[in-house]
């Protein structure tokens, strides 16, 4: 049987917690439980994705059947972040933590697997069934488009440019604005700059001084290294704030390159009103 893989980010209520990733306030008793997640790569968040409930430990090399019966999940790799599985004896597949994962087992059913982290030496896997309704074909039949395309991290993006050549894709974009300014919330950015970038414990984006500079170049790589190692790349301040502390690097909090850009469109859209 030929398994197709749909990969979703899971903007599901999937929280962090320790060392592990599990539901928050999500009801897990809720069978007909749905989530409007975005699908992974430049496609807009607009479909309703079933969000698995059912949770079990896998150790490498072993599996568990969920679903009464209907899927089996083997995990056959354990990373921190990462869990290789093969679902009903298909081709192995990476899956992210927080990340949905849909397989299309069969022109009736697609199943949704997700990586909730882990557990001692073993991961914490959850897996659900549901019949393939338009929804969930139109949604594996977008991200079907989208399925080579190759998400590079923010590290990647950086040593791959010399310094100020690099310009924000998503510039004007008011899908991806709009997604930015969640992302920006999600990954507490707002706690220092405050909730529409107004400013807090730190410098508010609102205004027109730029600490280091506003093209894109500036922006993306003070936000991914953080201030000491912008200063070491040779990008000087042009401009005073009062601040409480310097900006942190986000390089590995931020690992998709696209949701950095994201960001970078948002602030860059304050000052397009």
């Amino acid at each position: 049987m030929i398994v197709k893989r749909i990969l979703l980010a899971a903007c599901c209520g999937i929280v962090l917690t320790g060392s592990a990733l599990a539901f928050g306030p999500i009801p897990l008793d809720k069978s007909g439980l749905v989530e409007r997640v975005a699908i992974q790569g430049p496609v807009d968040e607009k479909y309703r994705i079933p969000v698995p409930t059912q949770q079990g430990k896998i150790e490498a090399g072993a599996e568990k059947a969920f679903a009464d019966g209907k899927v089996t999940v083997k995990v056959t790799a354990i990373e921190q972040g990462t869990i290789e599985v093969v679902v009903n004896g298909g081709d192995p597949t990476p899956v992210k933590a927080s990340e949905l994962t849909l397989f299309e087992i069969s022109d009736a059913e697609i199943c949704t697997v997700v990586f909730l982290g882990k557990s001692g030496k073993k991961a914490i896997v959850a897996a659900r069934c549901d019949p393939a309704t338009d929804e969930l074909k139109a949604a594996a039949a977008e991200q079907a488009a989208h399925r080579g395309d190759v998400v590079k991290s923010p590290r990647e993006i950086i040593e791959a440019a010399a310094k100020g050549t690099l310009v924000n894709p998503f510039e004007g974009d008011a899908n991806a604005i709009t997604e930015g300014h969640q992302l920006f919330l999600n990954n507490s950015c707002n706690g220092c700059h405050g909730g529409n970038g107004g400013g807090g414990m730190c410098p508010p984006l609102t205004n027109e001084v730029w600490v280091y500079g506003s093209d894109p170049d500036t922006l993306f790589r003070l936000i991914a290294k953080g201030t000491d190692d912008l200063q070491a790349d040779g990008y000087a301040r042009k401009g005073r704030e009062n601040v409480v502390g310097p900006m942190p690097p986000y390089v590995d909090i931020i690992e998709n390159g696209d949701d950095l850009w994201k960001i970078v469109a948002f602030i860059q859209s304050l000052h397009k009103k």
